[in-house]
């Protein structure tokens, strides 16, 4: 018993450890977007046969292109963030969706489909 619980533990201090730095990866990244002019981020993710990628990305205001540094965190972002609600999403048939970031208000709607399920029903994650 006490080895599971250690694995338990060791599972949920690694899972909190995560969350953590996603956390402080998000809030250095809204600073660094805001201050670029940006107000809106929408991120378009897909994954299948156990690889995955961004597939696009549209800013608000429409006129501002990131430097590759920020383009490069905010892709890596989006798709850390989607992964955390969605692990393993990109195996088999895989799933994809969207990322809509409200920068004014640090909120993030989160959509997602899995790919290849009849019944598979879209969910959608509100005001992370």
């Amino acid at each position: 018993m006490t080895q599971e619980n250690t694995y338990l533990s060791g599972m949920s201090a690694e899972r909190d450890a995560s969350e953590e730095k996603l956390a402080a990866t998000r809030a250095a990244l809204a600073a660094d977007l805001r201050r670029a002019g940006v107000t809106e981020a929408r991120v378009y993710y897909e994954g299948y046969s156990d690889s995955g990628n961004i597939e696009g990305y549209h800013l608000a205001p429409s006129d501002i292109s990131l430097c590759d540094d920020l383009h490069d965190r905010l892709e890596n972002f989006c798709w850390d963030f989607a992964y955390s609600y969605n692990p393993g999403f990109e195996i088999d048939c895989g799933g994809g969706g969207a990322l809509e970031w409200d920068l004014q208000r640090d909120k993030i709607n989160l959509s997602y489909c899995d790919y290849g399920y009849e019944e598979a029903e879209p969910e959608l994650h509100r005001d992370q």
